[in-house]
């Protein structure tokens, strides 16, 4: 993850290289994304760059993490459940909060964050370092909501709770594989469709019978 030292830059010298990496993910994806072309489009020197982060996996997660820190609220703000009803409603709602909120982005920013999420299915790299407080705080918040799940009857108790988790971040990351483009951001209608494809799964991987 990226250096705390970066975390305590100046605004004025975090903000432009994280703009410039921004638009390089949007434009190339991260394996193709070039650390030059962000470098010399954010005003950084290579040693300024190795002085905050060790590679373009650092870099694409204090991307992820900037817009993690936007986006969180939805989570950490969600009421738990009380009925069965009431938390599929909940888990709809803030499935299409989320989304909303990347809709409402600046498109290079959407597009940014599909192609990133991308590369968090295809590069454990940068999946693994996906640990800061936006992170782990909205995490927390997940599996909180799923936990009240299974105490009241809506989420199926014959698996533990982190084994159901991971068979279904298991299943996302597959649905992005097959679902998502990797060489260029995915559409508003590809998102859609991952979205419902996504959720029905979730739904029958982890409902109550």
């Amino acid at each position: 993850m990226p250096r705390l030292r970066f975390e305590r830059a100046p605004v004025e010298k975090r903000e432009p290289l994280l703009d410039a990496a921004t638009h390089e993910f949007a434009a190339h994806g991260y394996e193709d994304a070039s650390i030059n072309r962000i470098l010399l489009a954010g005003g950084f020197s290579k040693g300024s760059f190795y002085y905050y982060f060790d590679d373009k996996a650092d870099l694409a997660v204090a991307v992820l993490e900037r817009w993690a820190k936007c986006a969180s609220s939805v989570w950490c703000d969600a009421p738990l459940p009380n009925t069965p009803e009431e938390f599929w409603k909940v888990g709809q709602s803030l499935i299409d909060q989320t989304m909303e909120r990347l809709r409402h982005m600046p498109h290079v920013t959407l597009d940014a964050m599909m192609r990133l999420g991308t590369a968090l299915a295809r590069f454990p790299e940068v999946r693994e370092r996906l640990a800061s407080e936006p992170v782990t705080g909205m995490m927390t918040k997940i599996t909180n909501v799923w936990k009240r799940g299974q105490e009241i009857g809506a989420v199926r108790t014959d698996l533990p709770l982190p084994t159901l988790l991971a068979l279904l971040q298991d299943t996302k990351l597959t649905l992005v594989r097959l679902l998502l483009p990797s060489d260029r951001a995915a559409t508003v209608d590809e998102i859609d469709a991952f979205t419902r494809t996504h959720w029905d799964l979730v739904r029958r991987i982890a409902e109550a019978r």
